[in-house]
């Protein structure tokens, strides 16, 4: 039996180039088109972050708002009880007048609340790295300003009245026991949890009198006030960092 032999004709040089640059080019498109894949995926994902970072951009500027007008009436607050108790200490007005004055305006500490910023998807986005990707360097320095030297500032100050706050309530629980009297529905029965009762119970102690007129309160006191107007300029100025950054990711998607 014969066995056949094929034989093949060999190649010339010109076809394992063709061949060589073929198998090149469909290896450089494939990488091309991988890496328009990735990219097309990144930029989505940056997409998403930037709406949802808008959509907390959004509420803080409606808390923003809402704390300014807060801290506002408690400067007032304060700038009037500062006032009495000088007028007492200068015997400008005597005891009585001072306590008077004070059943006035029952919340004699004025409340106070801090802003809590929600940096979540801020730090989803730079946790993922994708903060690097983003082209515009204007957003990404404001962002970065925002949530890392404003915010921390608002952090600061927030530590700050957690602490003050606790212990001016400490020292004169009047405003917020009475607070909690014209909130409460649950025990009406007792005189004493009425809060016109209650304030001037309190008023009429001993403790409370000199307390108002002590000058460590005092001192406290106007610590307490300096503070909140450093807090208001945090705040201006978050707002007005929350504004730019709301104006430029909206601007984007125009």
């Amino acid at each position: 039996m014969e066995v056949h032999h094929h034989s093949h004709k060999p190649k010339n040089w010109k076809e394992y180039i063709t061949e060589f640059i073929m198998l090149f080019a469909a290896v450089t498109l494939g990488f091309f088109a991988e890496n328009i894949r990735e990219h097309s995926i990144i930029e989505h994902r940056i997409e998403q972050n930037k709406v949802a970072i808008l959509k907390d951009l959004e509420a803080d500027a409606v808390a923003i708002d809402s704390i300014l007008v807060t801290e506002q009436a408690s400067l007032n607050t304060f700038d009037r009880f500062m006032n009495l108790l000088y007028l007492s200490k200068n015997k400008s007005i005597n005891e009585s007048q001072l306590m008077d004055s004070i059943r006035s305006f029952p919340d004699i500490i004025a409340t106070t609340f801090t802003l809590y910023v929600n940096n979540s998807s801020f730090k989803n986005m730079q946790s993922s790295g994708l903060l690097s990707y983003v082209d515009e360097e204007e957003l990404k320095t404001s962002l970065s300003y925002y949530y890392e030297v404003v915010f921390k500032r608002i952090e600061s100050n927030n530590s700050f009245f957690d602490q003050v706050g606790t212990e001016l309530n400490g020292i004169l629980p009047i405003g917020i026991g009475t607070l909690i009297r014209k909130v409460r529905t649950d025990s009406t029965s007792y005189d004493l949890n009425k809060p016109s009762n209650y304030l001037n119970f309190m008023l009429s102690l001993n403790e409370t009198r000199n307390l108002l007129q002590s000058e460590k309160f005092i001192y406290d006191l106007q610590r307490y006030y300096n503070q909140i107007f450093v807090y208001q300029l945090a705040l201006k100025l978050a707002k007005e960092e929350n504004h730019k950054l709301i104006q430029l990711l909206k601007s984007e998607h125009k």
